[in-house]
């Protein structure tokens, strides 16, 4: 009890450690992570494409990656102020990279349903925590910078990742495109253990103490949940299918497909980073319709395209909308939680992305398969549509402020968003 409370407290030398330390191991894990991900996600679809395997197996595939990612990350959140340990990092990240490496040898359709199944469970476990830090290590008032600095970073490294990740595969095969993963992994775990955990403020976690789970079923809570849900599910059209609409309907190789989701993760990451002071300034409900509106400018864009640039100029908008969105979100949903409770609901806001992960393959998967390939142009405008609207409802509501002294930031209240 006593290292809790101690974890808890955050003295002068500690203010010093958060500012100058912390930040260096915590984007250094992040960014990583990200080039670890973004590898694996953008070469599986041309791994599915060479053994033969249906589309619509390879969306059931990633909806499997994104149900394992729904089904523990609320846990993770429940236990993200206990998971600062080097031990416990290091330890659940070795089941990560043993299921990449999995992966890596897998040839048939069960065998990657598990192996992704695995890789969502698991894979996410340090994310409510990092997010966390991140969102509180700059002080009151600074959580949509905080916010949109840690998207930028695991943006930056995403857009590595899939870059990278064709060239490797076409030079090297899929299998060293996973254990190149495995590596960049490792390192991403080795600084996460390193980070100094002593300094990083994390709120006790009294013996017995309840979920919080009641606490967080608020009407803002709920609705920022909801839009989560929309963004998410949009936000598959590009990431999970780029790689077939690019290639199919416009003429690309598998090379530009990485080059153009790697520009997107650039676009995205530089909104993000950029908007974080706008979401801190305006506040998050009044800057999330127009995240939506990029969107529906993005996918009405692609859907007319006729050319491979038009439909490039199209996903840097269609990404720029996700930069937005993933600045104000999660401060959104945040804005009236008490701190004590943001580890959980952080986890539930994260497993509220995975049910988007979830619901978007096999959405666009099954109106692929059914429609044909246009087909899913007009179907992400409508859902980015349906964001706009729901968003503006949701701002003009507003939230309501939680009580003095329960808000997020390690020692004083948030500013109130909006």
């Amino acid at each position: 009890m006593a290292a809790d409370q101690r974890q808890g407290q955050a003295g002068p030398l500690q203010g010093v450690g958060r500012t100058k330390v912390i930040p260096a191991y915590l984007y250094t894990a992040t960014a990583f992570w990200g080039i670890s991900v973004g590898l694996l996600s953008v070469a599986l679809p041309f791994r599915f494409q060479q053994l033969g395997i249906p589309i619509f197996e390879y969306g059931l595939t990633i909806g499997a990656y994104a149900g394992g990612m729904l089904l523990t990350e609320s846990v993770w959140g429940i236990l993200a102020f206990r998971l600062g340990r080097p031990r416990t990092i290091i330890g659940i990240g070795s089941v990560v990279g043993g299921a990449t490496a999995l992966l890596a040898f897998a040839t048939t359709f069960p065998v990657f349903l598990v192996a992704e199944v695995v890789l969502g469970a698991m894979g996410v476990y340090l994310a409510p925590l990092l997010r966390w830090v991140a969102l509180s290590q700059g002080g009151p008032g600074s959580e949509g910078s905080g916010t949109g600095r840690w998207s930028s970073v695991f943006g930056l490294g995403i857009a590595l990742g899939v870059t990278l990740g064709p060239l490797i595969f076409v030079a090297f095969g899929f299998p060293v495109v996973a254990l190149s993963s495995i590596v960049i992994l490792a390192v991403a775990v080795g600084a996460a253990a390193a980070l100094p955990w002593s300094l990083a403020a994390l709120p006790a976690v009294p013996r017995g103490r309840s979920l919080g789970l009641r606490t967080l079923a608020t009407r803002p809570f709920l609705a920022a949940l909801g839009l989560v849900i929309i963004a998410f599910i949009a936000m598959t059209f590009q990431t999970n299918f780029l790689q077939y609409y690019s290639i199919l309907l416009f003429g690309g190789t598998p090379a530009e497909a990485g080059y153009v989701l790697g520009a997107g993760r650039l676009v995205s990451l530089t909104a993000a980073f950029g908007l974080g002071t706008v979401v801190d300034r305006w506040g998050a409900g009044r800057s999330i319709p127009a995240g939506f509106a990029l969107l529906v400018v993005g996918g009405m864009a692609t859907w007319f395209s006729r050319s491979y640039d038009d439909m490039v100029a199209a996903t840097m908008v269609f990404s720029a909308g996700i930069g937005w969105l993933s600045a104000g979100l999660l401060p959104l949903a945040l804005a009236a939680v008490p701190r004590d409770d943001q580890g959980t609901a952080i986890g539930v806001f994260g497993s509220m992305e995975d049910a988007g992960l979830l619901v978007g393959p096999l959405l666009f998967g099954a109106v692929w398969s059914s429609y044909g390939p246009r087909s899913i142009f007009p179907v992400v405008t409508a859902l980015a549509v349906v964001g706009v609207v729901a968003s503006a409802v949701a701002a003009v509501r507003g939230p309501r402020a939680s009580p003095p002294g329960e808000r997020a930031g390690p020692r004083a209240p948030l500013r109130e968003p909006d």
